[in-house]
């Protein structure tokens, strides 16, 4: 419940929503106790005959004859003590009957000034005849029930404020958390379960809140009131109501965590289910092309099965609750019966030597005392049905919090160091990286690339060609040696700093969902529409966009899809070009454009690159025209630096990679 609570005291920013909701609460507790209590008056005086004034004059009369025959028992029973002639067992059995006599007549003496208060009022306001009480009766019965309503609904609709407010900050707390983690920890966890915890499991937690500022704190009010009314009556007698309550607690906290490792099994069907849904959906094609239709079915009926089966476990142990809580009430109220009814045709306020109440109870106090039971068991059911939601918001919350426990690693770790505007060069020192343990990607790296080059890094699949640059945009920090930008090691400065001066145009060339013109823009929001339309033309975004009947407003779709992929990358082009970056990397930038696009695309691009440096991963030989330098990579290492007449002359690896695409 600790993760619970932290979120919890997130909550109390909105301190004057939660104090109104608790003040509701209040007011709805005192009200429900106080409608309950309407039963007495009906029971005791209207369905007798009488009127208020009759029925308290006939209590007075009550009193004193008892409080007149109990002052006698008492002066008997001294007279006796005081005459020393009893034996031990008379003398203390006297003695108890003393007590209980003293006690009988205290009490009929605190009931004459009890009705004493009472009769002033009941002389002026009591009706004068049975139904005229029992419509007021009925009039204060209905007024506390639309006086409820009218607290519950601004009770819930507070609540509802607190709990959507603060789960709308953690979505955007965890947002920007998500966004802030290092590359490796988000490999880690893997798309499918970033979206299962930012979207899916932040509405548990809000229901949990929901239920934690409403019933659970205006149920638990409503039993106190009804509880602390029915100890009046009769403390005794409750607490023999009471008496499983410790039982039914350990009962329900055995079944609170049997709960708890359900739903921590629920959060990873529910993982399972968003991870085999993206992966379906994003390449439905290879699934139709590949007829594996039957195949995703399968996995995906897997998967839901398996949360099927929690979900089930979780209303089993849900199920219980109720019926466990119910019946511990029952046998407490049986229990209570026995013993009050007992009482009551008895007229006696002991039960053995046990005393149960000041006065005998009245038929109609023991009506009072089962139906305040009775009002206390149902905000004692609903406090059961909401420990399902308690429970999955914790488990929740805790799964959220160990997912961004932590500090990124990828930060400036000297504070204050500027990182100046890229003009000299770029240096790769014995850089060695691996994305697991004893598994290295790149090995013994040692580059220098100076300001204003384009160089052609080259290679066959997994020899470290976009490693290299994952660690030059600080995605990744090496394992062994630097990198070093201007002078400056980038590891000293903050990321964003660093990537202020990079661009980035890879083979898969992401589209957000939006119009061609926010997808250019999104690399510099503060571009005039002058600057995004030099870009466009750059990049021969225009000429897509004469095609198309919304012009720049034309829609792409998700990821982009109602573009082609040639479409797409160049979008992303001229998304990096708008950035105006002092170093551009283009990873397959151009793998999906056609040649002849391909070559006039490079007529403007070689004039952008000439006040920048430039890295060009590629595999086709055309986008070698736009370099002044090829580096052929192999296993991790860089087996051949020079420019490309000399590759072709001295490399057959690099002969094997592009001879048939130059021929």
């Amino acid at each position: 419940m600790r993760p619970f609570l932290s979120i919890v005291r997130h909550s109390l920013r909105y301190k004057w929503s939660i104090a109104g909701a608790t003040l509701a609460s209040f007011l709805i507790a005192m009200l429900w106790g106080a409608s309950i209590s309407t039963v007495y008056p009906v029971v005791e005086i209207v369905l007798d005959g009488k009127s208020g004034n009759q029925w308290l004059a006939e209590e007075i009369q009550k009193a004193e004859k008892n409080l007149e025959y109990f002052q006698k028992q008492v002066d008997i029973a001294n007279e006796k003590l005081s005459a020393g002639n009893l034996t031990t067992k008379e003398k203390v059995k006297l003695e108890n009957q003393l007590y209980k006599d003293t006690s009988r007549h205290e009490a009929e003496v605190a009931a004459l000034q009890w009705y004493g208060k009472l009769q002033p009022w009941f002389e002026k306001w009591a009706p004068e005849s049975p139904y005229q009480t029992l419509l007021i009766a009925i009039g204060w019965l209905l007024a506390t029930s639309i006086i409820k309503g009218a607290l519950l609904i601004i009770s819930t609709q507070l609540v509802a404020r607190v709990a959507n407010r603060t789960v709308t900050d953690l979505r955007r707390i965890y947002y920007r958390k998500a966004l802030a983690l290092d590359q490796k920890r988000l490999d880690e966890l893997g798309t499918s379960s970033m979206m299962t915890i930012l979207s899916h499991n932040m509405m548990p937690i809000g229901a949990g809140l929901f239920a934690f500022f409403g019933r659970m704190i205006r149920e638990p009010m409503k039993m106190v009131a009804c509880l602390v009314a029915a100890a009046w009556i009769s403390l005794p007698l409750l607490l023999i109501t009471l008496a499983l309550a410790p039982l039914g607690w350990l009962i329900i906290r055995y079944l609170t965590n049997r709960m708890k490792r359900s739903t921590a099994r629920e959060i990873d069907g529910i993982t399972g289910i968003f991870q085999t849904l993206m992966e379906t959906l994003n390449a439905i094609k290879t699934v139709k092309i590949f007829n594996r239709e039957a195949g995703e079915r399968y996995r995906f009926k897997q998967n839901a099965d398996a949360l099927y089966r929690c979900g089930m476990k979780l209303s089993f142990y849900d199920s219980l609750v109720r019926p466990i809580t119910e019946i511990m009430g029952t046998i407490g109220i049986a229990s209570a019966i026995l013993v009050g009814a007992y009482l009551v045709l008895n007229d006696t306020t002991y039960i053995w030597e046990f005393k149960i109440s000041d006065r005998p109870l009245t038929p109609g106090m023991l009506l009072l005392f089962f139906t305040m039971l009775a009002g206390a068991s149902d905000p004692a059911r609903k406090m059961s049905e909401v420990i399902n939601q308690i429970v999955r918001a914790a488990m929740i919350t805790e799964s959220l919090i160990k997912t961004f426990e932590g500090e990124p690693t990828l930060v400036g770790k000297r504070k204050g160091t500027n990182l100046p505007l890229h003009s000299k060069s770029i240096r790769f020192e014995n850089v060695g990286f691996g994305y697991r343990a004893n598994q290295p990607i790149v090995k013994d790296i040692n580059l220098e690339v100076k300001f204003g080059e384009t160089v052609a890094i080259v290679g066959p699949n997994g020899c470290g060609k976009s490693t290299l640059m994952n660690l030059l945009a600080r995605f990744y920090d090496p394992l062994q040696g630097k990198v070093l930008l201007d002078g400056v090691d980038v590891r000293d400065v903050s990321p964003r700093k660093l990537r202020q001066q990079i661009a980035w145009v890879t083979q898969d060339s992401s589209l957000f969902r939006g119009t061609i013109w926010e997808n250019i823009i999104y690399g510099n929001p503060d571009a005039s529409p002058d600057q995004v339309r030099a870009a466009a033309r750059c990049a021969l975004v225009d000429e897509i966009v004469k095609e198309k009947k919304d012009g720049y407003e034309t829609q792409v779709g998700d990821d982009g899809r109602q573009l082609s992929a040639g479409q797409r990358q160049r979008v992303a082009l001229a998304r990096a070009i708008l950035a105006d970056p002092r170093i551009l990397i283009l990873d397959e930038a151009t793998s999906q454009i056609d040649g002849k696009t391909e070559n006039i695309l490079h007529d403007g691009l070689s004039e952008f690159i000439k006040q920048r440096t430039t890295f060009i991963v590629t595999h086709r030989a055309s986008s070698l025209n736009l370099t002044d330098r090829v580096l052929i990579m192999e296993s991790g290492k860089i087996v051949f630096d020079g420019d490309k007449d000399s590759a072709w002359k001295n490399s057959q690896e690099f002969n094997f990679l592009f001879n048939k695409k130059a021929a």
